[in-house]
């Protein structure tokens, strides 16, 4: 697995899908540096990796939104953090997912640390 340090801007985690759905999740994170313009932000520290989403609308304004031009950026950040995350599939038009991705209902623990920047 490649590991590093990356840097992006928070419009340039999207994928302007025409029918907007769930997309921009980044998989093990260990550290993420969520700063505006001055620099002035959030640390978020976890253990084990987690997966991270950063956007401008809510899951609801997405779930809402039938074209991309329906989603209006608010004027706050949301960030998902996601311990584990089910694989694409769900037969409902293909075959659905392998069991090796699947997201099976159990307990998880993790530590997050959360630090101003």
């Amino acid at each position: 697995m490649r590991v590093g340090r990356f840097s992006a801007a928070i419009d340039e985690m999207q994928t302007p899908y025409v029918y907007p759905q769930e997309n921009g999740s980044r998989r093990q994170v260990r550290e993420a540096r969520l700063v505006d313009v001055t620099n002035r932000g959030l640390h978020v520290m976890a253990s084990p990796a987690v997966a991270l989403t950063v956007r401008r609308w809510t899951s609801e304004d997405l779930a809402a939104a039938r074209h991309t031009t329906d989603l209006r950026a608010r004027d706050r950040v949301f960030v998902t953090i996601d311990a584990s995350q089910h694989g694409v599939g769900s037969s409902s038009c293909g075959p659905g997912t392998q069991p090796g991705y699947r997201l099976d209902a159990r307990p998880a623990a993790l530590t997050l640390t959360f630090r101003p920047v």
